[in-house]
């Protein structure tokens, strides 16, 4: 049967997983807050980064009381954890799509996008063409790490990816061998695919449907 990897920034207990990246937090602005009346996040670790900033920064203790748009499911648990106000959950895992939700949602207010330092999607010019106030703070970076060849999966795996930047910084590595089978977290991730590529997005944006996806095709796969 076809050997399972999750490739990202953290392990799992389910599947063999690849460290291919370290996130690093920023130190956010005090002042980032003043004017904004909400907060956009598309990835937990934005999450993350704001609330270990807000412990030290009085300026930035009210976050949690701003209404949150998370794009799915995994960024609502993480705002759960650290007791902030969600607004809106994305209904899908595509970023466009998110982004459309959101200029209906935001047309009268002036939200905050805590993003990572490199993203793929186009929410912020979507939404400032829809006339939304919207301003940006980079939370944290993804710092790739160098990998010894001896690490790299062998043929026929099923990759799960979890971001875009895990499949940019796994070829940066390994390469990639055609007889990989992709599984991504969301469209945005699987947009980042070559197209020559076999892969599959999850039903749902998070790990464990990827882990689900991704041993029913082992299962079925030769």
């Amino acid at each position: 049967m076809r050997e399972i990897v999750l490739v990202g920034t953290r392990p799992s207990k389910e599947v063999k997983s690849l460290i291919v990246s370290k996130i690093v937090f920023e130190e956010i602005p005090h002042n980032v807050l003043e004017g904004r009346d909400s907060l956009i996040f598309t990835s937990r670790y934005a999450i993350a980064a704001l609330a270990q900033c807000a412990q030290n920064t009085q300026e930035l203790a009210h976050w949690k009381e701003l209404p949150s748009y998370v794009i799915g499911g995994s960024s609502a648990k993480e705002l759960q954890k650290y007791g902030g106000n969600i607004a809106f959950i994305g209904s899908d895992a595509h970023g466009a799509n998110f982004a459309n939700d959101l200029v209906k949602l935001l047309a009268d207010k002036a939200p905050l996008y805590m993003r990572a330092q490199h993203i793929v999607s186009r929410l912020t010019e979507r939404l400032s063409e829809a006339h939304i106030d919207i301003k940006e703070c980079i939370a944290y970076v993804n710092e790739p790490l160098k990998l010894e060849a001896s690490l790299k999966p062998k043929s026929n795996s099923i990759l799960i990816f979890a971001a875009p930047s895990a499949f940019k910084m796994f070829k940066q590595n390994f390469g990639w061998d055609p007889h990989y089978v992709a599984v991504a977290i969301g469209m945005t991730t699987f947009s980042a695919f070559d197209p020559d590529i076999v892969a599959f997005v999850s039903p749902t944006q998070s790990i464990d449907g990827c882990i689900e996806l991704a041993k029913d095709l082992a299962q079925k796969m030769p």
